[in-house]
């Protein structure tokens, strides 16, 4: 079956949380005082979105789809063909799907954050699976044609069960499985031979139900594999970005060719089809939105119809209708933006959800009088007058699509020019990246010559072609025209450290601060020269960063706030040395800050899963303000509005909040 790239999934790791979401919000509500604060959601006129990992079809009946999705309750059920989606949440509790397994006479299986979970009904009601299964999240399933069931786990292996028996037995014998996180699980149909891809420790085979395996690539990620529909020995692997193929039941591995370079394989899917012949269509889908089709068992490849919009990473691949007589197999593709249907023989994928998930913003930026978010599905401007938010053309001249069109591409990123506020820049987690010169009315985008996705943007103080930006999962970059060519600023960053915030001294715009998920770096010279400081973070991720010019003169460092996974910090030696900021976030991952337009004493601060924070007293107290549905959402950005008012911007929603 299918699962998703490993790497979306590292940011929940890099914050504090709870074990329970039901338990944070009961410690939270046992200590907070009474909030004056008024909230409400201002999401009119933002297509939601869901990263859909995992689509399923009825088996009795093909107009019934399902979508797991990486939310809390993430699963979702169509009965009409996708025209239409309605959550399923009852029994779920607050867990992600990562895997479904649809079974007749309406059995259905969910692999979850809190383990395997089982209905009965339809989907109508969830429970823990019963049986002698770890406590672990469930990440993979697979099932035979005889009715065997297979589990993967999180750093517990594998489980199997037989046909009719409630127990579970672990089936991870070797040493090199028994704590592996299984990433994806796949059966040749009469169950003889069982493949099993991990997280880093390669790929396993057993031709005896799971008695006994052999292992290859020792420590490749194998987030999907497919077996062949009628030849049991034959199956292909992805190693992310290589395809790899065995006829002989995982004795031996070939590497297969691929037509697609800096792009990684994350779903597969091998289908019986009478016009393809006996080697049936192999389908695989990728990171970049590309769908290809093999009918020669991987050895050659041709692109299946139009990509998906940008930030359409293919996730999960399944197919319905196929069994209908005369009726045309639909190709349904779960993305990172949602489910998608590809007719048979057609070029174009049609979008089915967009009123499923969540708007995911992850940018908030207030400039020039306005108000701008970014998200998954595009850039938006609030209307205040109208209390909803207009969509923007990401490029100058072409019209925003309706929002029962295809999302475009998301944007991660937003920062204006302080020396020339009628620049602003946005960055997308596709590597695009626009450039307003008249204050967001246009955005041309930039030809750059590095295409790679945004995590954060900064603009020098003092030119407005000056620019860092924060490669995803990577280091940092730096552009000195308007973001048209780039130079990469490593110099003294550990290889393994991914850049997750950024921070430009004001009164020393040499002076930058980054923030890393193994502590806090500093440069004197725009990048050039890194080296670590505030040792008290070094065993911390550094979600946020925040500068502002020091009260005395003489050349003295701006005061440096920082966010980290286990509270909030300030330094006022340009991080040689750190120290907690005030009593009330001990503990507590802080991912954004805020200041006050008015009072200089007063602050806000952003947590993941502990909703807002405010001091009045320059950070020496912090008290908890609500929302209290961001109790358990990461806090992405924070802004003020036009006419005052404090944004909010989260993947699960946008809010508005007056004191």
């Amino acid at each position: 079956m299918s699962l998703f790239s490993a790497k979306f999934l590292r940011f929940t790791f890099y914050v504090v949380r709870p074990t329970s979401y039901a338990l944070l919000i009961l410690i939270l509500i046992g200590c907070r005082p009474v909030s004056t604060w008024r909230w409400e959601r201002a999401e009119a006129g933002v297509p939601r979105q869901a990263i859909v990992l995992s689509v399923a079809v009825d088996p009795a009946n093909p107009d019934l789809l399902w979508a797991g999705y990486y939310a809390p309750g993430g699963l979702a059920a169509s009965r009409d063909a996708g025209q239409t989606w309605t959550a399923v949440a009852q029994g779920l509790r607050d867990n992600p799907v990562f895997d479904l397994l649809v079974l007749p006479g309406n059995q259905l299986w969910a692999a979850t954050r809190d383990g395997l979970l089982e209905s009965a009904d339809g989907g109508a009601t969830w429970r823990i699976a019963s049986g002698n299964l770890p406590q672990a999240a469930a990440f993979a399933l697979a099932a035979d044609a005889a009715g065997r069931l297979y589990v993967g786990f999180d750093g517990a292996g594998l489980y199997g069960r037989e046909p009719g028996e409630r127990g579970w037995t672990p089936l991870t014998h070797e040493e090199s499985m028994t704590h592996a996180a299984i990433l994806s699980l796949a059966v040749s149909p009469d169950g003889t031979h069982l493949y099993a891809g991990s997280a880093g420790q390669g790929l396993f085979a057993s031709h005896d139900t799971g008695r006994t395996w052999t292992t290859a690539f020792p420590g490749d990620y194998v987030p999907n594999l497919a077996p062949h529909p009628a030849e049991p020995e034959t199956a292909v692997a992805s190693l992310r970005d290589r395809l790899v193929r065995t006829r002989d039941g995982g004795g031996a591995w070939e590497l297969l060719p691929v037509p697609w370079a800096r792009d990684e394989v994350v779903a597969l899917l091998w289908l019986a089809n009478s016009q393809a012949g006996a080697d049936g269509e192999l389908w695989a889908g990728s990171g970049q939105g590309q769908v290809y089709l093999s009918r020669d068992e991987g050895d050659s490849w041709f692109k299946a119809g139009a990509s998906l919009p940008a930030e359409g990473g293919v996730l999960s691949l399944a197919l319905a209708n196929s069994w209908l007589p005369g009726g045309p197999p639909r190709l349904l593709a779960g993305a990172w933006t949602g489910v998608y249907a590809m007719e048979d023989g057609g070029q174009d994928w049609t979008y089915l959800t967009s009123t499923l998930g969540a708007p995911q913003a992850s940018a908030l930026l207030a400039a020039n009088g306005s108000l701008l978010l970014g998200t998954r599905t595009g850039l938006f401007s609030w209307q205040p007058a109208a209390q909803r938010w207009a969509g923007l053309p990401t490029v100058q001249g072409t019209d925003y699509p309706t929002s029962d069109g295809p999302p475009p591409e998301g944007v991660t990123a937003l920062a204006v020019a302080s020396s020339d506020e009628q620049v602003i820049y946005a960055g997308t987690a596709s590597g695009r990246l626009y450039r307003s010169p008249d204050g967001g009315a246009t955005w041309p985008r930039v030809t750059s010559d590095l295409e790679i996705g945004t995590r954060a943007l900064a603009v020098a103080p003092d030119d407005a072609d000056h620019l860092y930006l924060l490669a995803a999962w990577e280091r940092m970059y730096e552009s000195l025209d308007g973001g048209q060519s780039w130079q990469a600023r490593w110099t003294g960053l550990r290889v393994t450290s991914e850049a997750i915030s950024l921070a430009i001294d004001p009164a020393h715009p040499a002076r930058i601060y980054l923030g890393t998920d193994t502590g806090l770096y500093r440069s004197h010279y725009q990048g050039a020269d890194w080296r670590p400081v505030g040792r008290p973070l070094d065993d911390q991720t550094v979600l946020t960063l925040a500068t502002r010019a020091a009260p005395s003169a003489g050349g003295a460092p701006s005061i440096l706030f920082i966010g980290a996974t286990r509270g909030a910090y300030r330094s006022f030696d340009a991080g040689a040395s750190v120290e907690p900021w005030g009593r009330g976030l001990e503990g507590v991952s802080v991912t954004a800050f805020l200041f006050d337009l008015q009072q200089s004493q007063v602050v806000y601060a952003g947590t993941a899963y502990g909703g807002l924070y405010r001091s009045l007293d320059g950070g020496e107290t912090w008290q908890p303000i609500g929302p209290a549905e961001l109790g358990g959402e990461i806090v992405e950005a924070m802004a003020w509005g036009p006419n005052g008012e404090l944004f909010v911007a989260s993947p699960e929603g946008v809010w508005i909040g007056r004191d």
